[in-house]
Order: structure tokens, then sequence, then C-alpha cells
């Protein structure tokens, strides 16, 4: 596997896209994002349980689960584009914010696991 820094060459042609520079990230990016909607759905729903994100909070509230999945993938196609457009510029500020992300995304499915392991022991 070649680093991302070392791509080959854009091919010309119609469409003329270069390669994502992070795809191995991307796909731990989305996971984790993804674990995040669906522990979080499932605590709200079959666990009681509040939206402690001020903003999520808002949009749940407004438009659901289908609210909830819109809002934190535009936030993580947000994050995406900005790595893959500094990414070709300062490959090491891209890199740098992509870990973040992906250690930022791991924080509320650690604490959700948490949550949910907690509640499993206070009820036996």
């Amino acid at each position: 596997m070649q680093p991302p820094h070392d791509q080959p060459p854009v091919k010309g042609g119609f469409w003329r896209i270069p390669p994502m520079r992070y795809q191995d990230a991307y796909v731990w990016f989305i996971f984790l994002a993804a674990g995040d909607v669906m522990l979080t759905w499932f605590i709200l729903e079959r666990r009681g349980g509040t939206e402690v994100n001020p903003i999520a909070d808002i949009v749940i509230k407004a438009w659901g689960l289908w609210g909830a999945i819109g809002f934190k993938f535009s936030l993580v196609l947000f994050v995406i584009v900005v790595c893959e457009i500094i990414g070709r510029r300062v490959p090491k500020r891209a890199d740098f914010l992509i870990g973040t992300a992906i250690a930022v995304s791991a924080m509320p499915v650690v604490y959700s696991l948490g949550l949910l392991a907690w509640h499993a022991i206070a009820i036996r």
C-alpha cells in the first residue's frame, strides 16, 4: 500500500478526479460516525436517555432519526472534503485533521458503550 502522499498521478479523461488521499482513515471515521448515530438512537429510544449535544438535540427533536443521520453525515462529508483539499496543499495538517476527527468521533461511541454497560450492570 502506498502512503497517502505518494498517490499515482491523475489520468486524463472526462472525470479527472484524483484518488482520495486518506481512504483507510475515512473508513474508520465513517464507521465511528455510524456507530455514534446508532448508539445515540438506541439510548434515546430504548433507554429513555437524552442527547447531550445541544445542536444535535435540536436536530433530533425537529427531524427525528433521519435528521440525526443527515446532520451527522453532512458533518462527515464536510470533514472529508476539507481533508482532501488541505491534504493536497499541506499533507501533515490533513493527517492531523483526520486523526483528530477519528479520535473525536470515537469519544461518543466509547461513552455510549460505557453508559450501556453501566446501565446493564446497575440493573442486576
